[in-house]
């Protein structure tokens, strides 16, 4: 069983049914899990949490996404991204923490912010591997 199916959706302020197309852009203010399909971009303050059997064609910007559809477009999110073991993307993804479950799909560019280190980083001598 994916990690994806225990998170508490009680924080899920909408949910987009499995029987429901959109085409069009959608804006949350909170969080949405979306069952259903949409041709249009989507925009949440909050998560973004897509079923299994799930189509997004458009681009996801989030503070976090949780991915177990199919995603055609880019992924956003200043937070962390979970590609589900169904999951498939077909565009670029950028995100601070990106996690990829066993079986997920990925097929495009990733770019990941640079952490904050906690200690300054040393250069490595000349001649020395970099390990």
């Amino acid at each position: 069983m994916s990690r994806l199916n225990k998170i508490n959706d009680a924080k899920m302020n909408s949910i987009l049914g499995p029987e429901v197309e959109i085409n069009g852009d959608v804006d949350i203010r909170g969080s949405i899990m979306i069952y259903g399909r949409i041709t249009g971009n989507v925009t949440a303050k909050g998560t973004i949490r897509t079923a299994q059997g799930s189509l997004i064609r458009g681009n996801i910007i989030a503070k976090e996404a949780l991915i177990s559809g199919t995603v055609e477009g880019d992924i956003q999110s200043e937070g962390k991204v979970t590609l589900g073991e169904k999951a498939v993307l077909q565009g670029s993804l950028r995100s601070n923490i990106l996690v990829v479950e066993g079986g997920a799909q990925f097929d495009g560019s990733c770019r990941m912010s640079e952490p904050k280190p906690s200690t300054p980083i040393r250069p490595v001598p000349e001649g020395k591997p970099n390990i």
